[in-house]
């Protein structure tokens, strides 16, 4: 039985893997053709209240499901009901989401004077309406995952998300063709995501009425005592399971609160400011898709060390965290040094022209610590050491936004990009200074550092070179965009290819760690002939 349980188990969190990828490479890719059709100062009006929309999915995709998942599958031993669970859970959800909707629908004026855009306010209050849907979809996915079942949470996700990207694109494209202003454009497209929650809502209770769940669940008992134990435990864990899926919304929240008021004190008009807040938005989708494939992979190993840590197996805990960390690293420094060298193509590629290339370069530096942040506060929550990564946390938004108030009046989005670069760096390094208090052993060898080096800088020159030949047979960057697009994507198979065949090449992975990440058992054959 207990076989079949972690077979289950597995093959639910591979599966749930899967559609959170896919969830966050829409998420990401959808933004370039809206950037497309709404311009930078549409953008610029949609990533101002976008962070509103993604704490609420946070918090009803990982935090609160997770909480009360956790209860669902320990309720044996809590001596807590089913209906005790879920329908606690459902009320104290349903007061929470009311009170957000409130404080957002009454406050978007305060909050778009905060911003100093008053034309915000209506988007806030859309915005506001996706926390109603936050206690359904958190009470029925945190339901199924208890019983490992992660059908109706992956199958919720995809539509929902489907469902979302093709509204927002659609209404966008309608209402800014027909002559609406950026700003309605902006609220169709919120009402989009408002659209896609909802079609989550009508998939997760299509299983719960289909399976019949629901009323069975409800035979069992209720007792008043188990009030404060499901309430505690949904404020407690429910915040602390989603805070490193909230680091990227929360940054982005700081910014949206704080960079158009700063650039517009550094002497830029209204219209650029919005215009220039819209250019540096593009860096996100870069960021995001930066760090899926880092946080896939988190995803599949860190609950291997979960289970190593119950098993008390401490080599192999350690082993596993070193090795967690090491392909963190080996993404972020890829995709960081690779974006660096190929921005002006990649801009004029996915933005229609190359406008902040350099300020895209110098953010794309934050992809390296932010696939390493992913990667360390998994790893920590994982050893039960939730409050150390709340802290940092903190300490990091706390930085990214004093650093705004002090570089972006001088260097406006330039500085907003190394405010986020210094506050990811903290926060990593205050990571990286828990953990090895943690691990017995150095978290990185020398030998595989210096491979790691030696990769990067290969790749670098060969990136360089081949857009420099490029160039000088072409003449000027950013005149064509079908050639931008071709030089971008021949540079990203070039560099890519060659960092990943230098790294296994000279032996950074053994054969059996190779085949424990996904797909890594296809680049065996270029493994040093004396490695094992």
């Amino acid at each position: 039985m207990a076989v079949n349980s972690s077979k289950k188990l597995f093959r639910g969190a591979v599966l749930l893997a899967a559609a959170s990828v896919f969830v966050k490479v829409l998420s990401a890719v959808y933004r370039i053709p809206y950037q497309n059709i709404a311009g930078d100062v549409g953008f610029y009006i949609y990533q101002q209240v976008y962070p509103f929309y993604g704490i609420a999915v946070a918090l009803s995709s990982i935090g609160f499901p997770m909480a009360i998942s956790k209860m669902v599958a320990e309720r044996h031993f809590s001596k807590l009901t089913l209906k005790e669970i879920m329908v606690t859970s459902l009320c104290v959800l349903s007061m929470i989401s009311v009170l957000i909707f409130l404080a957002l629908y009454f406050g978007a004026d305060l909050i778009a004077e905060q911003m100093g855009d008053d034309g915000l306010a209506q988007l806030v209050r859309i915005t506001a309406f996706s926390f109603l849907l936050m206690p359904v979809i958190s009470v029925i996915r945190g339901y199924y995952q208890g019983f490992y079942d992660m059908v109706p949470t992956a199958a919720s996700q995809i539509f929902e998300q489907l469902v979302r990207v093709v509204a927002i694109l659609l209404f966008a494209f309608i209402l800014i063709e027909h002559g609406f202003s950026l700003y309605q454009g902006g609220a169709g497209a919120v009402l989009g995501s408002v659209i896609g929650g909802l079609t989550g809502v009508l998939v997760l209770v299509s299983f719960m009425w289909f399976r019949k769940d629901w009323s069975q669940m409800m035979k069992s008992g209720f007792r008043a005592g188990s009030i404060s134990i499901v309430t505690k435990t949904i404020f407690i864990h429910g915040l602390t399971f989603c805070i490193t899926s909230l680091i990227l919304v929360l940054f982005q929240l700081v910014d949206s609160m704080n960079l158009f008021m700063l650039l517009r004190k550094s002497g830029l008009t209204e219209f650029r400011a919005k215009e220039w807040k819209g250019i540096f938005d593009r860096g996100q989708p870069l960021i995001q898709l930066g760090t899926v494939v880092s946080n896939s992979i988190s995803l599949t190993l860190v609950p291997l060390v979960s289970g190593y840590i119950k098993k008390r197996k401490n080599n192999e805990v350690d082993h596993m965290i070193k090795m967690v960390l090491l392909i963190s690293l080996a993404i972020g420094t890829a995709a960081s040094i690779g974006l660096i060298c190929i921005m002006e193509p990649v801009n004029y590629m996915l933005f229609t022209d190359t406008e902040g290339s350099s300020t895209l370069a110098v953010l794309s530096v934050s992809i390296l610590f932010t696939c390493l942040i992913m990667a360390q506060a998994s790893i920590l929550q994982s050893m039960g050491y939730t409050l150390q990564t709340v802290l940092i946390v903190l300490v990091g938004i706390t930085a990214k936004w004093f650093l705004n108030l002090v570089l972006v009046p001088h260097f406006q989005i330039m500085g907003a990009a190394i405010a986020t670069v210094i506050g990811f760096c903290l926060m990593s390094l205050l990571f990286f200074l828990v953990l090895i208090t943690r691990v017995s052993r150095p978290l990185f060898e020398k030998r595989k550092l210096s491979i790691l080096m030696v990769a990067a800088m290969i790749m670098a020159a060969a990136l360089l070179i081949f857009n420099g030949l490029v160039y000088g047979i072409t003449g000027e960057s950013g005149s064509n965009r079908i050639l931008a697009t071709i030089q971008a994507l021949a540079s990203v198979s070039l560099g890519g290819l060659l960092f990943i065949a230098v790294i296994v090449h000279r032996g950074m992975f053994t054969n059996n760690e190779l085949n424990m990440v996904p797909f890594g058992d296809r680049l065996a054959f270029l493994l040093p002939k004396t490695k094992s």
